[in-house]
């Protein structure tokens, strides 16, 4: 397997595919591939699986021709399926037949089959809910069209155990069995030795009879949770010997465990069950490196005596078969720091000497034996008790104990789902080396003005979901994050607005009736929109701060447009919209899309271009970003030559480049830069002495593509998108339940048949709000004076992928658009 942070590269004997790294579990089974978006409660958001068939295997099902064959072949007795679309693309240098088609159960499936040769070809499935349709399906495609196949097909075939070869090619054997029953043989879990101590007191590592050593990286250490790494490596490392086990270039592995719940008088001990790589009770992690992807340990890990042990096997998801592991490694206690530990149980407090204890958090204690226990623990720095909702013992828990008072050391404290509580405690101000404070869940509806002004240490405090009537009306100087959110609040203090620290204030889900002036300035204010545009001024002030300029809001709709107007009537009547024709000409949006085409040489300077590198004026440096005292580049997405898309769009200036950048994939920070000057005094790329370790992001320097660009109609996608018409077009509240149908309608709007990339002044799909709105909330203005000035999605050509197969945004105010103001563009994200 090759992986880098766009795409991962899998392979079997006879196929490879590059995988999106939105797909987390992956597994190479014999002659298939199969990836799956997973969750981490185990469920599942896609699958998608290819895999190589015997073309002999679908003879049994019914049609004329192998792709009518497979079709059939995919349909299920008691399964009502609807075809949704038919289509053919090339794959692999072969044309390859596609469906598209939804379950009974609202699952949206995209099938394909590939015929190499007279006798093998390969076969596709994705599937994932309907309305994850518009995420996958590209991905599904993107995943299909990455197939690359080699090798010797029937040695392949052969290679396979003997109760697949006979599936494939319809055998009936004695000995045959199905893989459920195969599977159901595999469940039956072997016996797992307890482990012992070595009696000659010698390490060991041993995985199915291959004996790895130690290396010295292996270590162990507490912050929070017992920390051990255990790195290993096989001495005679030989890649075709080894590598059903490793796939590391050198043979070296690594197993990293988080335990807790461990502390014995300062030796750690018990035993902590996994199953393929999982503790159940989420109190323990494991993760692997060097291992082939597929494995998971399944067994027990032991902590005794100083020592920790492992004993059981490395399991395959997929493939029957179980490789034992047994190592023992000692561990040097005396060097572990248990005064940066955090206990969870009373029982880990047995015997413990209170100086030790340092840090507890407790889920659902027993009130009366937390005041017991409580007592003695005066060197407490952080204390963390926590509540589940409707709990017995949250129902006893009806007063803060009064013991905390006396921990003058304690920098943290975490009060969590304390429903019965109605006292804010006084005494808290005297913690005077409090850094951090959550009370949350209560009942409190006040608290007393001068309780937290003392707390001159405070930075972060957390008051959110209780009954509070009144904020606090005195904070120390140095608080830098407040939430408030749910509570009942009617105003808030106007001290606030004198608080030089603090850049993130929450209050939402309170009943406000007016705040402050100057609240608005708070750089991360958390507040329902329509409040902050009715109680504060949001008026935008101008890139330049000086106010804006009038702009011609007609020309980002396609309703001026005679042939996008005769384009939208038409795509209306074929798709049966006729009945929402005037709400949607009222919110067709006049964008401008690219898709990218063939890889750009820098045979041409000032082109539309996608990734690569940049041609910048003579005059103008390639942005940079200080790191570690380091001048490191921003990472960029494209360059537009204003005038090449003119006729396209009335918006834009008429001449003049537009570079897009961005610092990195974590915060988006963007950089726009406008010239507008003749090309002839740009610096072609080629020339620029750039390289992937002067980029400040990983992903380094994209691969540069040209691309077509084409005016179209944009229209939002239907769900969760009611903030773009509810005012102007309620009506089209309607089409949320016609998720395929207005799916299908904006499809055919759009440009060079496909789903293209990137564009300009298009809608984007969010989860939550859209570009605009983020825009209004960290720049201030209105939702309609915002428009994406261009949008980015994940494209396997120069190798976007924006965290799991995202897309970006760069929103720009109008006012700024007309005077060519390009210094205050907001970027966000959107992925799953």
């Amino acid at each position: 397997m090759e992986s880098n942070s766009k795409n991962r590269k899998f392979e079997t004997d006879t196929f490879s595919l590059l995988i999106p790294s939105v797909y987390t579990d992956m597994q190479v089974v014999w002659e298939s591939i199969r990836a799956a978006h997973e969750l981490p409660d185990d469920d599942y958001l896609s699958y998608a699986t290819t895999t190589l068939i015997p073309v002999e295997f679908f003879n049994e099902f019914d049609g004329e021709n192998i792709v009518l064959r497979f079709w059939q072949s995919n349909k299920l007795a008691d399964e009502e399926i609807e075809l949704i679309e038919e289509k053919e693309i090339q794959v692999a240098g072969h044309s390859s037949n596609i469906r598209l088609v939804k379950s009974k159960d609202d699952i949206f499936y995209y099938l394909a089959i590939v015929q190499i040769s007279d006798q093998f070809c390969y076969i596709f499935k994705g599937d994932c809910k309907i309305e994850h349709r518009a995420f996958y399906e590209p991905l599904f495609e993107a995943i299909w069209q990455s197939l690359e196949y080699f090798g010797n097909h029937q040695e392949a075939i052969d290679k396979l155990p003997k109760f697949l070869q006979d599936f494939y090619y319809h055998r009936k054997s004695e000995n045959n069995f199905n893989e459920e029953e195969q599977l159901e043989e595999n469940s039956i879990l072997p016996f797992i030795e307890e482990f012992s101590i070595p009696v000659d007191d010698k390490e060991y590592w041993i995985i199915d009879d291959i004996q790895l050593q130690f290396l010295p990286e292996c270590s162990a250490s507490v912050n929070g949770t017992l920390y051990v790494n255990l790195e290993g490596i096989i001495p005679e490392f030989e890649e075709k010997k080894h590598s059903y086990i490793v796939d590391s270039y050198n043979g070296a592995v690594a197993l990293n465990f988080s335990l807790s719940q461990i502390y014995n008088q300062g030796i750690p001990t018990g035993l902590v069950p996994f199953e393929k790589g999982r503790d159940e009770s989420y109190n323990h992690y494991l993760w692997d490196r060097g291992f082939k992807y597929s494995l998971g340990f399944t067994g027990n890990v032991t902590l005794k005596e100083g020592w920790i042990g492992l004993n059981g096997y490395l399991e395959d998801k997929w493939d029957p078969k179980r490789y034992k592991i047994s190592l023992a490694k000692k561990i040097a206690t005396q060097e572990l720091e248990w005064e940066k530990y955090d206990f969870t149980m009373f029982k880990e407090l047995e015997k413990t000497l209170p100086k030790i204890v340092r840090q507890l958090k407790l889920k659902d204690p027993d009130p009366t034996e937390l005041r017991e226990e409580l007592h003695s623990l005066v060197h407490l720095e952080s204390l963390t008790i926590q509540f589940s909702n409707n709990s017995k013992e949250a129902e006893a828990f009806t007063e803060i104990p009064s013991s905390i008072k006396h921990f003058k050391n304690l920098k943290s404290l975490h009060l969590w789902g304390i429903a019965a509580i109605t006292k804010f405690p006084e005494w808290i101000g005297d913690l005077r080396e409090l850094e951090f404070l959550l009370l949350t869940g209560s009942k409190v509806e006040g608290i007393h003005p001068y309780t937290l002004q003392y707390l001159s240490k405070l930075k972060l405090c957390f008051l959110e979901n209780n009954n509070l009537g009144s904020a606090p009306k005195l904070l120390p100087d140095n608080l830098e994050v407040l939430h408030l959110e749910g509570n009942q609040l009617t105003d808030v203090p106007n001290s606030y607005t004198q608080l030089k620290n603090l850049r993130k204030l929450h209050i939402k889900n309170n009943p406000l009736k007016s705040l402050p002036s100057g609240l608005e300035n708070i750089p991360e204010l958390d507040l329902e929109l329509e409040k902050k545009m009715t109680l504060l001024d949001y008026t935008y002030k101008g890139a330049d701060n000086n106010g804006v300029v009038p702009y011609e809001d007609e020309l980002f709709y396609a309703r001026n447009d005679s042939d996008l107007n005769s384009n939208l009537r038409k795509a209306i009547e074929e798709k049966g919209f006729q009945e929402y024709e005037n709400g949607l000409s009222k919110i067709a949006r006049h964008a401008v899309n690219f898709a990218t085409t063939i890889p750009d040489l820098y045979d041409e300077v000032g082109n539309n271009r996608i990734g690569g590198l940049p041609d910048l004026p003579v005059n103008v440096d390639y942005p940079t970003v200080k790191s570690d005292d380091e001048k490191k580049g921003y990472q960029f997405i494209a360059q537009i030559n204003c005038a090449s898309i003119a006729n396209l769009q009335n918006y834009l200036p008429r001449t003049g480049m537009l570079y897009f950048f961005i610092e990195d994939q974590q915060d988006f920070v963007p950089r726009v830069i406008f010239y507008e000057g003749e090309t002839d005094n740009l610096k072609s790329a080629k020339e620029l002495n750039i390289d992937e370790e002067f980029i400040y992001d990983e992903s380094g320097i994209y691969q540069a593509f040209k691309t077509n660009s084409e005016k179209c109609i944009s229209l939002p996608s239907f769900y969760n998108d009611e903030h773009y018409y509810k005012d102007i077009a309620p009506e089209l509240k309607e089409l949320e339940e016609k998720y395929d149908e207005t799916e299908a309608l904006k499809e055919a709007l759009l440009p060079f048949n496909t789903k293209s990339s990137h564009g300009i002044n298009n809608y984007v799909f969010k989860q939550h709000d859209s570009p605009e709105i983020e825009a209004v909330n960290t720049l201030k203005g209105k939702q309609e004076e915002w428009m994406v000035l261009l949008r980015v999605s994940s494209d396997n050509n120069p190798g976007f992928c924006f965290w799991d197969a995202g897309e970006i945004y760069f929103v720009i105010h109008k006012s700024d658009l007309a005077k060519k103001d390009f210094s205050n563009v907001y970027c966000g994200l959107e992925t799953s």
